[in-house]
């Protein structure tokens, strides 16, 4: 399903996270990342000896250092494309929802309407043999519906139609904030319709690119086969698709040219964009979405839709209808459908793409579905059980505390004027804090859940949240909204509302724990506090004001300097090589690595000022080590991760976070701090001649 690029960032990579950076994911892809369940006996610590390697150097490899016991403790299990330290508390978060889950799906008339929907929707998906005896039966009506297409006049309310249940076809649109004024939402219209991760999957000529190229061919052929096709016909149809996404992605932008703001901000108004759509009627095309038909919108990519109706008028109709049926099958090629469908999109997305050698089972699956289906349903009953008031008391306090060491370092920059630190510092004053879970909950009362009824069900979900999103066009902005659920292990920072967003499911070991000292704490979900903080002074956030209008708030000369300082870190990670071959995209993560460098450094210091207040002896040993270094070892712990090479390269490729290990490494080797907590050389490798520093 298209979602609008909002440049809400998040704290880790493949939890949820790239749901929010980037529309373009297919619905079945590469975001694909639960893991077998952490054992219910395992206790997860926020700062854990027993992980640590001391027969590595710290100075030399501080990752390993700190995470090799890990590695020992916790193979990669065959299910998953990586595990780690957020996999084992998703896991056991997602244990919970199971089994609330598993009681609500019991039919009785004591249930609550969330409780029914959510039991219902539960029960449908885990019904495997109800799915495969119905076969294609359910989706036969939107396949006859593309099969009576009878001419171009007709296709765009047939788009609309599809779009509204979630098929990903051509175009997105979709509610926004107006980028120049907050206070306003328009609808915005962006570049989507493809089935590979982003665009240069379809661009790239090196080897690797080529073979997923033919792979992706044969999974779309092998798709249209087993909804009927004859092989010959399948074989031809893959490859009209490809020829179609192909051209649609070569007109778009590129995941690093979507990260500049000023990039997607193209203001026009309807009657304006409709005139240079002449082969795609817009007016038939808000009437089957009940879009707004006129007033002010964003064209994200000018470009794209030009191309768009080009395509349109030289491409023959039956290719048109190849394509939106393509869309269709991608779309619910998963929970929804038969084994066969689901188990090849596994194959291509999870094994071929990114390298998991078994699928998950399908309680976890069905777990998630829901929990993105009605994360507020659900999330409502698993915060009354897991999160106490005084949990969201102690994550305010911390939030607090990192803000307030925000507001001491910009004073301190030497490379900032006055004149933009009294505006930064606005803006800082007025980030609202969204701790666990909404204060309003969401209302499903208009949604309908039946039992048995998965695919429909599936439909119904997407029809609902596509009307809730256009409902906004035209009203106040909801700043009270979240974009993740209360289970969620995750955070974000929202540049347009300016505010910073903690789900309930992120506060527990082995990121928080009130059973842990301050030094730990910090150093683990303090770093990420601080993370989300500085996302409003990143290369994106920096952009936006303190109202979250898209506006240059600083001087020319410390607009430059800032850019310079940034570039260091571009340069940085330019020169990782995360596979043969392969290397990260520094322009790409630059915004995540501003990030992780600021929020680290903010953590420091708020636990600094907590070590001053505390009168801390800072020479005290606890299992080992003193205060300074559990802050820099639990800091790294949060990131020991397994990755598989094949989804080292499409994070490479795709994600704007670095890998763990480069999180990790990289941002400590900046900081002369950690160095000296360690004794580190000038001439380890832990230890950066030239160290980046922004915030």
């Amino acid at each position: 399903m298209f979602r609008i690029l909002r440049l809400s960032v998040c704290c880790c990579a493949r939890l949820g996270c790239l749901a929010l950076v980037a529309a373009l994911l297919p619905a079945h892809g590469s975001c694909q990342t639960a893991a077998s369940a952490a054992p219910a006996t395992t206790e997860l610590r926020v700062f854990d000896p027993s992980l640590i390697d001391k027969s590595v150097d710290p100075c030399d490899n501080f990752y390993r250092y700190s995470c090799n016991g890990w590695f020992k403790r916790n193979p990669l299990p065959p299910d998953q494309t990586s595990y780690g330290r957020f996999t084992e508390l998703y896991e056991l978060n997602r244990l919970h929802l199971k089994q609330i889950l598993e009681q609500a799906a019991i039919a009785s008339p004591s249930r609550t309407p969330n409780e029914q929907k959510i039991g219902d929707e539960y029960a449908s998906c885990m019904d495997t043999a109800a799915i495969d005896k119905e076969g294609m039966a359910p989706l036969q009506p939107e396949l006859d519906r593309i099969a009576a297409l009878k001419s171009l006049a007709e296709l765009p309310a047939l788009v609309g139609h599809l779009q509204t249940i979630g098929v990903n076809a051509f175009f997105g649109m979709g509610s926004n904030q107006d980028y120049a004024d907050a206070n306003s939402v328009i609808s915005f219209y962006g570049a989507a319709g493809l089935g590979l991760p982003e665009r240069d999957y379809y661009t790239r000529t090196d080897a690797k690119s080529v073979e997923q190229r033919t792979a992706y061919l044969d999974h779309v052929s092998k798709i249209f086969a087993l909804a009927g096709e004859p092989d010959v016909q399948a074989h031809r149809d893959a490859g009209t698709v490809l020829a179609i996404e192909t051209r649609l992605a070569k007109a778009s932008l590129t995941i690093t040219e979507q990260r500049d703001p000023q990039n997607l901000n193209h203001p026009t108004d309807l009657d304006n964009f409709s005139k240079q759509l002449t082969h795609f009627s817009m007016r038939e095309y808000v009437d089957a979405t009940h879009a707004p038909s006129s007033g002010k919108m964003n064209d994200m990519e000018p470009k794209f839709f030009a191309e768009f109706n080009a395509l349109l008028g030289d491409t023959p109709l039956g290719q048109i209808k190849t394509y939106l049926r393509w869309h269709l099958l991608h779309t619910f090629a998963g929970t929804s459908m038969p084994t066969a469908f689901d188990e090849e999109s596994w194959h291509f997305y999870s094994h071929v793409l990114n390298g998991a050698e078994k699928q998950q089972e399908r309680w976890k699956r069905c777990t998630s579905r829901i929990d993105g289906e009605m994360g507020e349903a659900l999330g409502q009953v698993y915060v009354a059980k897991y999160f106490p008031p005084d949990a969201k008391q102690h994550a305010l306090e911390m939030t607090l505390a990192i803000e307030q060491a925000m507001d001491k370092d910009v004073d301190g920059l030497d490379w900032m004027s006055a004149e933009t630190k009294v505006k930064a510092k606005e803006k800082l004053h007025t980030v609202m804090n969204k701790i666990g879970y909404p204060d309003k909950w969401r209302d499903y009362s208009k949604l309908e859940i039946v039992r048995g009824d998965v695919l429909g069900n599936e439909e119904r979900v997407t029809e609902f949240e596509f009307a809730r999103d256009l409902a906004k066009i035209g009203k106040p902005v909801d700043k009270s909204e979240w974009l993740m659920s209360p289970p969620t292990v995750n955070a974000y920072y929202d540049p347009q509302q300016n505010n910073v967003n903690f789900p309930a499911g992120y506060f527990q070991p082995p990121f928080f724990s009130d059973k842990e000292d301050d030094a730990a704490n910090y150093g683990d979900m303090g770093s990420t506090i601080g993370h989300e903080l500085t996302h409003g002074f990143d290369d994106q956030g920096r952009q936006f004001d303190k109202d979250g209008n898209l506006k240059d708030w600083w001087t020319k000369e410390d607009e430059q300097k800032f850019n310079e300082r940034a570039d260091c870190e571009v340069k940085q990670y330019d020169a990782v090589e995360a596979v043969p071959g392969v290397h990260l995209n520094g322009k790409l993560t630059v915004g995540e690595n501003l990030a992780d460098l600021g929020g680290l450094w903010l953590a420091w210091l708020a636990w600094l000022d907590k070590v001053q207040d505390a009168h801390l002896d800072m020479n005290a040993k606890t299992d080992g080590y003193r205060p300074d270094q559990r802050f820099w070892i639990a800091y790294a712990q949060q990131w020991c991760t397994q990755t598989r090479p094949e989804q080292l390269r499409t994070q490479a490729q795709t994600d704007p976070h670095a890998p763990d290990e480069y999180r990790t490494n990289t941002v400590l080797t900046d900081l002369p701090e950690f160095a000296k907590s360690f004794s580190c050389k000038k001439t380890d490798k832990m230890v950066d001649p030239k160290p980046c520093r922004v915030w």
